[in-house]
């Protein structure tokens, strides 16, 4: 890709109307090209990188530098460095004071949102208070004088070009050349043209890592409270330590074995960590008895799914965490509880934490009984496919376990 009125900077005239018109379609396109490379890409530093390479295809550039610029602080800081083909690490740069009028080359773009073209680099640096420079092989600031760092600079022009958002400069975009007077007033024009686009991909890319993080720090959070909920049965009831961890592993790989979304199975593996809560309202002694429970104990016992329901609603989650619970002893044929709901009326994720439930508590040790077993929990379910459980869940279920690509801790 070439656009030859960049390139040379001593091709600065345009002898006619229709080249002029030629330029701007062939600025136009460039630009039209640039949103849809940089609309591809959320990633902050492949963006950069993407910037880079793309006006380094179009420009001179031995080095490129994007920096940021924070209206409250007053400061200017590097957020991208790439120097002779090796980017470098802009966290290491102390940022750059907003100097006042007359002084900084980048202060001077973010004070008048115009492009600054200079064909001599070390004589206007004259004018500028703040100086860094950096060591070609590590990246790293290097210290000395005015004098020792103008000494090391190998640049010889620049172009620095204002990042606008909504009329506001947040930033510069800056491209070095070690020839004088390498860009040209057209290469300053089509830079502005296309700093203007990478602007609007930054912030969004920003805004998108910031959405991210925030997503992450509440997921920790709501994962910390849910586990902190689900330990409190099994405080109360140590023989099934563990079980709603485990119905949950198990529940998520069944999901991911029908091919459910991972958002969808994100709110599943929250159901399944909080299914038995309402275990909380049973008495301890019933939880606990060594024996079969009486006929009026385990009345009690079915509660727990509408007691869960009960707690669970009050909670604003984006998933329908109540219902999943309510609905994870029902059985297709009706004969389940609390609701005695058939077939498509129990949602999908309770049909899929209903087998969970019952394989992961036939391997488990009871009070009441031993283990039963994997090949006997694997029986049960096949046995009851398609009357009592969801043919496609067993089906998963017991694929996972008899491919051996599941197995419980």
């Amino acid at each position: 890709m070439c656009y030859s009125l960049c390139v040379n900077g001593d091709e600065t005239t345009l002898p006619s109307d229709q080249q002029r018109l030629q330029r701007l379609l062939e600025q136009q396109s460039l630009v039209h090209q640039f949103t849809l490379v940089l609309g591809e890409t959320t990633n902050l530093l492949d963006l950069y990188e993407t910037i880079c390479r793309y006006i380094s295809e179009l420009m001179d550039a031995n080095a490129f530098i994007v920096s940021s610029y924070d209206p409250a602080r007053k400061e200017i800081r590097a957020r991208f460095i790439m120097a002779d083909a090796v980017v470098h690490d802009a966290s290491s740069f102390p940022p750059i004071p907003l100097e006042e009028e007359g002084f900084g080359v980048q202060s001077e773009v973010i004070r008048t949102g115009k492009p600054l073209l200079i064909p001599d680099f070390v004589a206007a640096m004259r004018r500028t208070k703040t100086v860094h420079s950096f060591s070609e092989d590590e990246g790293l600031p290097e210290p000395g004088t005015r004098a020792e760092v103008e000494s090391r600079i190998s640049t010889r022009s620049v172009l620095l070009v204002p990042m606008k958002i909504r009329g506001e400069t947040v930033g510069v975009i800056q491209v070095q050349s070690k020839r004088f007077a390498a860009y040209s007033p057209e290469a300053s024009e089509l830079l502005s043209s296309l700093a203007n686009v990478a602007a609007i991909a930054i912030q969004n890319a920003q805004l998108l890592r910031e959405a991210r993080e925030t997503a992450q720090r509440l997921r920790t959070t709501l994962d910390g409270a849910v586990a902190a909920i689900a330990r409190t049965t099994e405080f109360r009831d140590p023989y099934t330590a563990g079980h709603q961890r485990r119905v949950a592993d198990l529940t998520c790989s069944i999901a991911e074995e029908l091919a459910l979304d991972l958002d969808r199975i994100e709110g599943l593996r929250i159901a399944a960590l909080l299914h038995d809560i309402g275990k909380m309202a049973i008495p301890t002694e019933v939880l606990t008895r060594p024996r079969e429970l009486s006929i009026l104990e385990y009345s009690m016992v079915k509660q727990h799914p509408q007691v869960a329901h009960d707690i669970l609603k009050t909670i604003n989650a984006p998933w329908p965490l109540h219902e999943i619970v309510l609905q994870h002893h029902e059985r297709l044929d009706g004969s389940g509880y609390p609701q005695g709901l058939r077939a498509d009326a129990i949602v999908l994720e309770a049909r899929i934490l209903a087998v969970a439930d019952v394989v992961e508590a036939m391997c488990s040790h009871r009070p009441y009984r031993a283990a039963h077993g994997l090949d006997a929990a694997l029986a049960e379910i096949e046995a009851h496919r398609g009357s009592l459980f969801d043919a496609a869940v067993v089906d998963a279920c017991s694929a996972l376990f008899r491919s051996g690509r599941f197995a419980f801790e």
